[in-house]
């Protein structure tokens, strides 16, 4: 059932692709008066990325009545939300918001409106700028730090987390003065998972709560749906909830590939030197991305790269001297003899040869192929899910609706924004990326006189 998508809405039946039901758009004053703003929308916008802490949005509306003077707004408000597809059904959740933000009032029309945006973001990010953590961990694993966080530190109800990955090794830490979520970056970028080979830990919040987990762990999900692109079907036909795939409005390859950027990011191999000064002794770790891809997980089985050989002999994940870093290490303290008499006064391992490496290569294998869709409005769908987008093939020879062998396939949604527009109009844009391809590169001849010369001029 893999294939299978999941329903737009919970109920069948048949709808127009950008229908929604905004359920409700309230407007919570510091003082604690509830003001239903619907009437004055003109765009709302709610936002979520893997790669960012929080969720966040914002609304713009069309003031006839002096509601931003009439209310006294300061940046101590909320915004309570709740959007969805279908009137009553239960495909959408109350989500509240704390305004931080509004942008610049423009007189309209007759000068009796203005138009603005009020920002809005989770109450927890604010909570966050505002707080400060000095504490020690010992012995503790990150997964436990970062709940610890959360859960002490900031107060956050368990019900908000999502999902917190369980990781691997036992640290010690000592958060020197440093905001929430900030100190959460800093720890997560030692953090390695339990489940999977790598460091790809991200700490990141949607509308079911926030989430800690590694890439890979993203990768496994079960596909939420399979979208399609098709020029024939641009027209906003009638479409059921039942279909097989979903039509994309519209799509952008935005990064097909860059390889003078994969080489200067250490995306396909890299060199770590760490230093002891205590054993005083060095340990040279090479990242090879062939190696990496054997043991890891991925969105699909094809690499991103063929044997091509430089005039040098060296395949792309062989150059490792391409990205040089050295850093401290301590992995080898606890097998010296008069160290291991010692062990309490020796820090834990922080495993320095694997993080290092493998984090900068990780996230930009996870976006090695990036595109952006434009779906009709899906409540349901959030970052960190995975897709199916097939993409025919442009070849003049098609005429079976062949896919294109490299661009379509599994796809992790690293963004999710959703747009409801005040003349009835709802899409959702996604921003998908993926580390492989559903079919292997060809090989490259390196021994062919064609070769030899190109690389030899």
């Amino acid at each position: 059932m893999a294939d299978t998508p999941v329903p737009l809405v919970e109920s069948p039946g048949v709808f127009y692709p950008q229908d929604f039901s905004l359920k409700t758009l309230n407007f919570l004053t510091a003082s604690g008066q509830r003001i239903e703003i619907k009437k004055l929308m003109v765009e709302m916008s709610y936002y979520e990325d893997i790669y960012s802490f929080c969720a966040s949005g914002y609304i713009t509306l069309m003031d006839a009545q002096g509601f931003i003077e009439l209310m006294r707004l300061t940046g101590n408000e909320f915004i309570e939300v709740n959007f969805g597809k279908v009137k009553d059904a239960p495909n959408g959740n109350d989500q509240l918001f704390r305004v931080y933000k509004s942008s610049a009032r423009n007189p309209s029309g007759n000068m009796n409106s203005e138009l603005y945006t009020l920002f809005f973001c989770s109450e927890e990010l604010m909570l966050s700028e505002q707080t400060k953590i000095s504490k020690s961990y010992k012995g503790t694993k990150i997964s436990a730090i970062v709940n610890n966080i959360l859960t002490e530190k900031m107060k956050i109800n368990s019900t908000k987390l999502s999902v917190i990955e369980e990781t691997t090794g036992i640290y010690d830490f000592i958060i020197p003065t440093m905001k929430p979520f900030e100190a959460i970056s800093w720890v997560s970028t030692y953090a390695r998972p339990k489940s999977f080979p790598g460091a790809d830990m991200l700490f990141f919040e949607t509308k079911n709560g926030f989430n800690f987990r590694s890439i890979q762990s993203m990768f496994k999900n079960e596909i939420y749906a399979t979208y399609k692109y098709e020029a024939k079907n641009l027209d906003q036909k009638i479409q059921s909830a039942q279909e097989k795939s979903i039509t994309v409005l519209e799509y952008e390859i935005a990064k097909p590939f860059d390889a003078l950027n994969e080489i200067n990011s250490g995306t396909m191999s890299s060199r770590l030197i760490t230093i002891d000064p205590l054993t005083r002794t060095f340990k040279k770790t090479d990242f090879d991305y062939n190696k990496f891809k054997q043991q890891s997980t991925s969105l699909n089985s094809g690499k991103l790269q063929d044997d091509l050989q430089n005039r040098l002999g060296k395949k792309s994940n062989e150059n490792y001297e391409g990205v040089l870093k050295v850093s401290f290490g301590n992995s080898n303290q606890k097998q010296v003899p008069y160290i291991k008499e010692k062990e309490d006064g020796v820090a834990q391992d922080i495993f320095v040869e694997t993080f290092i490496p493998n984090r900068t290569a990780q996230i930009s294998l996870a976006n090695y192929t990036t595109i952006k869709l434009i779906i009709p409005g899906d409540p349901g769908i959030t970052a960190g899910r995975t897709i199916n987008f097939n993409l025919l093939t442009l070849k003049p020879t098609n005429t079976e609706k062949e896919l294109d062998k490299f661009y379509s396939g599994k796809y992790l949604i690293t963004a999710a924004r959703h747009i409801i527009e005040s003349q009835g109009k709802y899409t959702t844009v996604l921003e998908i990326a993926k580390d492989s391809t559903p079919t292997a590169y060809p090989n490259i001849r390196n021994d062919s006189s064609e070769w030899k010369a190109a690389v030899n001029e």
